[in-house]
């Protein structure tokens, strides 16, 4: 019997992956979360298979969540399904040791797909991720941050920004992710200099550009 936790904040969204899931496998016993916090009280408690996590909710908005999970569960399959954009956060999360990436935009038989893939063979990656992936080993590392520049930016670099351009405050951005407010615009300050703008509507109109490629 296999064990499945679907880590999101709507439940529309944990209600048509666990259609999905029942699909899939038959005998899942399927868990819910809606925070972080829960994921991580679960997977210390209960062995989990499979977990189907959504970055974008309370507690999750960083990219070390993947590592706290696979401290505690290295067996763990973790499947990423969340609305932002596969080129600038599939491999960042892959490489932090996500088995796969999948948009939330993608029809959910892809979402069935991801899942048979991540069951049978450990891991899943799109058409594009794929694409990706090989102009990643195939370029140099200039040549790939240059086709964007938010390539330039760290993991923790990338999650500040993100969270600037929600709107958040220095002191608000240093909350979620448990850092102090200095720290957090040291951050800001390389983000703005990696990518050569200097506010935040700059960076917002950038961002908007090259993740929409």
């Amino acid at each position: 019997m296999k064990r499945v936790l679907i880590a999101d904040d709507h439940s529309i969204v944990r209600l048509g992956a666990s259609v999905i899931i029942k699909e899939c496998i038959h005998d899942a016993t399927v868990l819910q979360a809606q925070t972080y916090d829960e994921v991580y009280s679960l997977v210390t408690e209960e062995a989990i298979d499979l977990l189907l996590l959504d970055i974008n909710m309370p507690g999750g908005n960083n990219i070390k969540v993947v590592k706290e999970i696979l401290t505690v569960q290295p067996q763990i399959k973790i499947l990423i399904f969340s609305s932002y954009e596969e080129n600038l956060y599939a491999l960042r999360y892959i490489n932090a040791g996500a088995c796969g990436y999948l948009n939330k935009n993608t029809a959910m038989s892809e979402l069935k797909n991801a899942i048979q893939s991540i069951l049978t063979r450990g891991k899943y990656m799109s058409e594009a991720v794929k694409e990706l992936y090989v102009q990643k080993l195939t370029t140099s590392k200039s040549s790939f941050d240059e086709s964007n520049p938010l390539h330039k930016l760290s993991n923790r670099e990338m999650d500040v920004a993100k969270l600037l351009i929600k709107g958040l405050s220095i002191q608000e951005v240093a909350t979620l992710m448990d850092l102090s407010s200095s720290t957090v615009s040291t951050y800001k300050s390389r983000v703005f200099e990696k990518l050569g703008v200097n506010n935040l509507p700059d960076l917002i109109q950038l961002y908007q550009l090259h993740s929409e490629e």
